[in-house]
Order: structure tokens, then sequence, then C-alpha cells
């Protein structure tokens, strides 16, 4: 049954707030406005030693980009879901004010976009990532001692496994020539990767200028900045008939302004939508699942080209 969402304000108001008002909904969970410059998350899958850990994170990465980031400033357990308290952010999510695709407004909102992958860029991978895990994982994502390469074709084995192969023509071969293709990277320094830069996750002013970057946590992870660059590119419009086109002028925007290789975004592209295919398995609000756009995207001709190489 899916939840409904006047379960989750009563567990609020179990906690003491009265009328709280959703204004957020995600894989990860739910946000409420409390009031007196406050929200509540509930969390759909998270537990208290992973949200401790979250609240690590935070206090990591206070002051380490160039503009706000959450801070936890009380954990609750009112019933089957943790509670987080946090701190309202400034800003309206960029998916509110952006202009369509396509449209003159629309590089505001690219370059806003690029302007918060670079800055991801440039923060050094906190040694609390080494300690966190991904999606619906219990054990950390890069322990220790553990290279990006073997990490990340580790996950992308793991969440293979969960995929209905019979969607994707030849899917075992793409998926061998994918790994070799991931092993055969040149090893990067460990940077911040949030993983999931969506038009939610940005909140921006008056000017579409990034003021607030939210929701670390569920693909956050010590890697490469190029990963992170596709990764955006695929879910800042990830339901757009579109979808295509958006990547490609984002890859575009991020090779001409960031550097980076048109061919590595690419593969990289490959092991995120297999990462996030199956990611809504268990979404309590039954929301769609990713794994039709997944094999879409592994059947059409440029993918069947690159895994041909």
């Amino acid at each position: 049954m899916p939840l409904s969402d006047a379960f989750l304000q009563e567990q609020l108001r179990i906690l003491g707030y009265g009328g709280p008002e959703q204004i957020a909904i995600g894989m990860q969970g739910a946000v409420f406005r409390l009031g007196g410059g406050k929200v509540a998350k509930i969390w759909f899958h998270a537990g208290e030693t992973e949200l401790r850990t979250l609240s690590e994170l935070y206090e990591a990465l206070d002051g380490q980009l160039p503009y706000r980031t959450p801070r936890v400033l009380e954990l609750h357990h009112p019933g089957p879901y943790w509670v987080t308290i946090e701190e309202e952010l400034p800003g309206v999510p960029l998916h509110e004010v952006a202009p369509e695709f396509g449209t003159p407004g629309w590089k505001r909102v690219r370059d806003c976009v690029v302007e918060v992958v670079d800055a991801l860029a440039q923060v050094a991978a906190p040694e609390v990532l080494r300690r966190t895990s991904v999606l619906d994982e219990t054990g950390p994502f890069r322990p220790g001692g553990v290279s990006w390469r073997e990490a990340l074709t580790g996950l992308v084995q793991r969440r293979a496994a969960r995929f209905d192969t019979r969607m994707v023509d030849d899917f075992d071969a793409k998926l061998e020539a994918l790994l070799r293709l991931l092993a055969d990277l040149k090893e990067p320094e460990p940077r911040l990767v949030h993983g999931d830069v969506t038009a939610g996750n940005v909140l921006v002013d008056d000017d579409l200028r990034p003021v607030t970057l939210l929701d670390f946590g569920l693909l956050t992870m010590a890697g490469d900045p190029v990963f992170e660059a596709a990764a955006t590119a695929s879910v800042i419009d990830l339901w757009s008939p579109r979808a295509r086109e958006v990547e490609a002028t984002y890859d575009a925007a991020f090779a001409d302004g960031l550097g980076y290789d048109a061919d590595q975004l690419l593969l990289y592209r490959c092991a995120y939508s297999l990462i996030i295919a199956n990611a809504h398995d268990d979404d309590p609000y039954d929301r769609d699942s990713h794994a039709p756009l997944t094999a879409k995207f592994f059947n059409s001709p440029q993918i069947v080209a690159l895994l041909s190489r």
C-alpha cells in the first residue's frame, strides 16, 4: 500500500509539530515545512546508523561549497520511519522556475547546473565517505583501500543482477564490455560526488543562481567528477521526451567548459543508468521504475556502438 500524507503528518504531530506542510518528496523520503526555520525529513529506507553518518557528512561539508548544504539538528524515531529535523535553507527548486529546454532562457539553467557540478569537483572527498553506503545497500560503497574503479564496477555488477536482462538485446555482452571499459579507466583523485544533482535538489535565487544544494546520501561517494557530470545530464530532466537532446547539450557544455571527455561521459552514463534502473523497487509511493528508460538507452545505436568497440 502506498503511504498516505496523513500518516506521514501524524508522525510529525507525535513529535509536537502541528500542521506540517509537505514541500518535497523523493526516493529517499518526504520533506515537510515545520515553521520557525525548520523542516522535517521522513526517511523511507534509512536507519539510525546511516542517518548519524549522514549527519557527519553534512558537518564535514559545511562551508566546503559556495552554497548552503543541509545540517541535521535532531534525529527521532516516532514510528516506522526515522525523522531528521533540519534547517530550512534558502532558494526555490530549480525545476519550479526553470525555462523549458530549448527556449532562449534555458541557457541560464544549463549554466547553473554546470556551475554546481564544477563546484562539487573542487571538493576533496571527506573521510566519512569511506563509511557511507549508496542506494539501499548496507555496506560502505568504497571503504579504505578500495579504488574508484573497483568500487564502481562492483556496484554496477550488483545492480545489474537485479535488472530484467530480457529488456536489453545482448545484455550479457554489453555488460561485459561496459565492465571492461570501466576497468580500463585511469584512476581519478577522489572528489566529492553528490550523485543526485536533480532540478529539485538545486535551490536557486531569482536570477537562477544556485544558493543551496540538498539531499546528499542517495548516491554520494568519493569518486570521479566526470561520473557526476554524466549522471547529472541524465537525471536533470530524466522523464523528458527530449532526454537524449538534453544529455547531448549538457555533455557539450561539460566538454567545452570543464574539459570532460565525451566518450567517458557516455561510458559513465551507461554505468549510472544501470545503477539507478531499479532504485524505485521498494518505493512506498509506488512510483515508476527507471528500468524501461535504461533498456531504451542500452538498445540505442549510440550505446550499441560504444559497447561494440
